[in-house]
């Protein structure tokens, strides 16, 4: 069964964007725990700008079902890091399995402004996604040489 329902892609991801995902339903803030979320937006950022790449809506289906996670993750699976209000500890695995950082915040959070402080926090060098066989230290390590603070 395919949870996804609709999937625009505004746009191809240029190099030097810094891509990151955000669990909203009302495309202004975060308002979604990942592993039930309505839709998830996903943004290019860059110090000195951001743009829209992909929104893409899914099919909410209550319980533990395997394959809306996959298809979740595989909407985001060039993204560095997805922010949402909460995820579990086995699908926050699947995301880091997957080289893909999970950062909670508090319902409500605007998306401007953890694009804003994503800028402020702007390191010399773009993290990359981190690569399937790296460990979580290693992207603690690759975040801290490139600048970024927790």
């Amino acid at each position: 069964m395919n949870h996804l329902q609709r999937h625009l892609k505004v746009s191809d991801h240029p190099v030097g964007l810094l891509k990151v995902a955000f669990a909203s339903s009302d495309m202004k803030t975060v308002d979604q725990h990942f592993g039930s979320c309505q839709s998830l937006l996903v943004y290019g950022v860059q110090h000195d700008g951001y743009e829209l790449l992909q929104a893409a809506e899914f099919q909410v289906v209550d319980g533990h079902v395997a394959a809306k996670l996959t298809t979740r993750i595989d909407v985001i699976q060039d993204c560095f890091a997805v922010y949402c209000n909460a995820v579990g500890e086995a699908v926050f695995r699947q995301l880091m399995a997957a080289g893909i950082r999970a950062i909670r915040v508090e319902p409500g959070t605007t998306i401007c402004s953890l694009i804003q402080s994503l800028q402020e926090q702007w390191p010399q060098r773009v993290p990359q996604k981190q690569k399937h066989t790296e460990s979580a230290e290693s992207l603690i390590d690759t975040l801290e040489e490139a600048g970024w603070d927790e």
